[in-house]
């Protein structure tokens, strides 16, 4: 098969042969046709995130399964798939009180070897190859009339954006809502915010295209924030902070911006990964004003089955969250273009 193979940092992706993975009995063979290019995959490559060279990224999988391994009797070859969870211990006071998404000894993939025997690593499930391998509690079946593509995103980023409102920011009807970032994890939290009955519902970028995207999806507010502080304009807006403030990039000064235009009692949930560095709070009122400060760890099992649900009521939207499709051959193209913020969100396609 073909995979996208990372060797180090900064430099691009090579379209190499690998064999196909093993299947065990508890696994299932998802024949790819669609991986999200997700910002996760391009934290590896600058560096910002360790990984072991080489190694094949991709997880906003959907495919078809291929083949079942004899435990995995939920499933059958040809149902249509995508990776909704990621792996998991099974056995840790986390797994066992149904919060996998925090597992204290995930086990790191089975790597992939190439023709000549040589491994290669996995970071996270190792999606940009034409057939995966994972075990069958990490897959959900797609809806009759979803399309992969579509699918494929509500793996990583539509149901990290649920599970940082619905469960982490726990979002009450007419909560006031602020958004910094809005590439495709901040135009998800934003489309949940509108459903949950946010308002009002301040979007915050430094791009004016993606801040027209933001009112497409339900933002009654955009906030440029190379033309004014986006602290001090939200405070104005909501007569002193909102309630509910959402960082969707991954970056210090920002994550430190949320919290500031909190109001006190309210929750400042972070949902862009800032890594292992410091990272500062610039004023200590968070302290006296009882702002809660939370992250986000991917999504919990059922906030997938709720997110397609929502998507059949025809309550979010997925198709124009999708910028561009590329060819497994343009996967360089698909993460140059992330990184110069060209996408909402973009999708490869194999097979």
């Amino acid at each position: 098969m073909k995979a996208a193979v990372l060797h180090e940092a900064r430099q691009p992706l090579r379209i190499e042969e690998l064999e196909i993975p093993d299947v065990g009995d508890e696994d299932v063979l998802i024949k790819v046709a669609a991986c999200g290019v997700c910002h996760t995959d391009l934290k590896v490559v600058e560096g910002r995130n360790r990984f072991t060279p080489p190694t094949i990224l991709g997880h906003e999988v959907a495919g078809t399964l291929e083949q079942v391994g004899a435990r995995c009797q939920d499933f059958k070859v040809g149902d249509r798939v995508i990776i909704g969870m990621r792996y998991k211990c099974g056995r840790c006071r986390y797994c066992l009180t149904a919060r996998e998404n925090l597992c204290e000894r995930r086990p790191a993939p089975p790597a992939l070897r190439k023709p000549d025997g040589t491994s290669v690593s996995r970071w996270n499930v190792g999606g940009f190859a034409e057939y995966v391998s994972v075990p069958g509690y990490m897959v959900f079946r797609i809806p009759r009339e979803m399309p992969m593509e579509e699918a494929s995103i509500v793996g990583c980023r539509v149901t990290t954006a649920y599970n940082a409102v619905k469960h982490r920011g726990r979002l009450e009807p007419g909560d006031s809502a602020l958004v910094i970032g809005c590439g495709g994890i901040g135009l998800n939290t934003i489309q949940f915010l509108r459903c949950f009955g946010a308002y009002p519902i301040i979007a915050v970028d430094i791009v004016d295209d993606k801040l027209e995207a933001a009112k497409k999806f339900g933002a009654t507010h955009t906030i440029n924030a190379t033309v004014v502080d986006p602290v001090q304009e939200t405070r104005k807006l909501t007569d002193g902070g909102v309630d509910k403030a959402f960082e969707a990039i991954g970056n210090p000064k920002t994550s430190d911006q949320i919290i500031q235009a909190t109001r006190p009692g309210g929750t400042a949930t972070i949902i862009g990964g800032l890594g292992n560095g410091p990272f500062t709070i610039s004023s200590g009122r968070f302290v006296t004003s009882e702002i809660t400060i939370t992250g986000v760890s991917s999504r919990q099992a059922h906030d997938v089955e709720e997110v397609f649900q929502m998507a059949k009521a025809g309550r979010i939207e997925l198709k124009s969250l999708i910028t561009k499709t590329y060819r497994y051959d343009e996967i360089n193209e698909a993460l140059a273009d992330l990184e110069h913020g060209k996408l909402r969100m973009g999708i490869s396609l194999w097979n």
